[in-house]
């Protein structure tokens, strides 16, 4: 069973949140679509950011049908209902308008990074221990960059062009965090044999 879009504009005035509008992305990609690809999506996802916990989909699907940026189906799946998920006229205007200009400053700003957090207060670890820190770090971005550079790799030949720029640019990032930590390593080590810290 089908339900039609919302014909109020409900939620053309509201400010879709990022994790919205990337959901919206997936559906347009994926549509139609379950709540678990969309999870499956994120789970997989090269950005830091969202949970793909049911606890924090399921509300969020809820938001978009309510703001009509969605359609969904209902179809019998064995003794339960499978809600598939797809765009409505609604949710493909509001994706196009996050997809246009002007890139506003908070999303063009550095990204969101634990690691260069933690940074910020070494000072109030021993100098063994800001060492240590520094190589784990530098180890477990290192990992994670051949993580993605193999995945890329293995999934070349299903990945959309976008989905490759995309994956690139989150290659790039781990690189220069890279790059970054182990200059921060050499500057740290230094500094604690001439006994500046």
């Amino acid at each position: 069973m089908t339900r039609p879009a919302k014909e109020t504009r409900e939620g053309e005035g509201r400010i879709a949140t990022e994790l919205e509008n990337c959901v919206l992305g997936i559906i347009a990609e994926q549509q139609p679509c379950t709540a678990y690809v969309i999870r499956r999506h994120l789970g997989v996802s090269l950005s830091s950011y969202w949970s793909a916990s049911a606890g924090a989909i399921y509300p969020l699907l809820r938001r978009l049908e309510e703001r009509g940026w969605t359609r969904v189906s209902e179809q019998s799946w064995g003794t339960r209902t499978r809600r598939n998920y797809s765009l409505s006229p609604a949710g493909r205007h509001r994706l196009r308008d996050w997809l246009s200009p002007p890139v506003t400053t908070w999303a063009a700003a550095f990204t969101y990074d634990p690691i260069r957090t933690r940074v910020f207060f070494l000072k109030h670890a021993s100098p063994k221990q800001r060492l240590d820190f520094l190589n784990d770090a530098v180890a477990a971005t290192a990992s994670a960059l051949g993580e993605h550079q193999a995945e890329k790799k293995a999934l070349a030949a299903e990945l959309s062009e976008f989905d490759a720029i995309g994956r690139e640019g989150a290659i790039a990032e781990l690189k220069a965090r890279l790059r970054w930590l182990r200059s921060v390593f050499a500057r740290v080590q230094k500094s604690g044999e001439s006994g500046l810290i």
